[in-house]
């Protein structure tokens, strides 16, 4: 996958593999997983947890190291467990911590969710009914530098709110109220008239353009539209463009979630879209290529100033 490159990179060259920038992804991949087995194994495990999409974007009160003890993760875990019981979650559940890293303390929770039927034939190939709890993995990435929690934790504002309390009193020494959600996503750039999605000259791609938005026009609240443009060749209007042809200025409306398509110089396929919601959603990952995403959406403010202190430093700026 293109979104691996970068980290298959950095694994060749840690293992001294010779000319693997001239190796295509596929090539690479084998070439380290037939000599390198174990840096191969571990460097997969790390990309399948650095990809996870849909984060939520806590803020911290100010940076707190994380270097918990064995002690304190088995106290997370039982705190946890009572936490998401109150959420109607089974009991069982693991705190999977990823290998050290210089920017982010990882971990991956799998726990027990809900009660669900579910229907199996029996040994009689009569078709019976069961209840089980299907397992849900829940993501943390914390950065100690910055005092931001990423944290991917499924449905429902009480168990994000829960899990971040818990991950702040077990493993940080804060309080329970030490993370709040911020208004990380920030629309209010695009009502500056000389707004665009302007790339610089560093900038690895060739184009930005937003390809669906939702909104609330402020004479119909209640009401939520949606316009959604496909069409990318030279020359199409993208969905701000189809707002303004129709007479609806961004000041009559009130933007409640955006997608930005990037184009990338490598094909003529290689493309990113990138999902914004407010107050605080993006479909971003944390791979090399969605963190330089992001960095330029905080160049544009699109990522709120308020948390530009904390997301810029997490090592997004380059």
């Amino acid at each position: 996958r293109e979104k691996g490159r970068f980290t298959l990179e950095r694994c060749a060259e840690d293992c001294g593999v010779e000319d693997y920038i001239d190796l295509t992804l596929p090539r690479l991949a084998m070439r380290l997983f037939l000599d390198h087995r174990r840096v191969f194994e571990e460097t997969y495990d790390f990309f399948m947890l650095e990809k996870t999409e849909s984060l939520r974007t806590l803020l911290g009160r100010q940076p707190v190291p994380c270097e918990p003890t064995a002690e304190r993760i088995e106290r997370f875990k039982v705190e946890l467990s009572r936490a998401l019981r109150r959420e109607s979650h089974g009991p069982q559940l693991l705190v999977e911590v990823a290998p050290p890293h210089p920017e982010k303390w990882m971990a991956v929770i799998p726990h027990e969710t809900y009660v669900r039927p579910d229907h199996e034939f029996d040994e009689q190939s009569e078709i019976t009914t069961r209840e089980r709890r299907p397992v849900y993995e829940m993501v943390l990435i914390y950065f100690p530098e910055t005092g931001v929690l990423k944290l991917r934790a499924g449905r429902g504002r009480k168990k994000i709110e829960r899990a971040a309390a818990v991950f702040a009193t077990e493993i940080l020494g804060q309080d329970a109220f030490f993370f709040e959600e911020g208004q990380v996503v920030n629309f209010a750039p695009l009502l500056d008239p000389g707004f665009s999605f302007a790339r610089e000259p560093s900038d690895s791609f060739e184009w930005a353009r937003p390809t669906k938005i939702g909104f609330c026009h402020r004479a119909h609240p209640g009401v939520t539209y949606e316009i959604h443009r496909k069409d990318q060749y030279v020359g199409a209007p993208d969905v701000l463009g189809i707002l303004n042809a129709n007479g609806i200025a961004l000041s009559e409306i009130e933007i409640r979630s955006l997608s930005i398509r990037f184009k990338f110089q490598k094909s003529a396929r290689d493309t990113r879209t990138v999902d914004l919601a407010v107050p605080n959603r993006s479909s971003l990952d944390e791979t090399d290529r969605d963190r330089y995403i992001e960095s330029v959406l905080v160049r544009w403010g699109l990522i709120d100033h308020a948390a530009n202190d904390h997301l810029a430093r997490v090592g997004l700026a380059g």
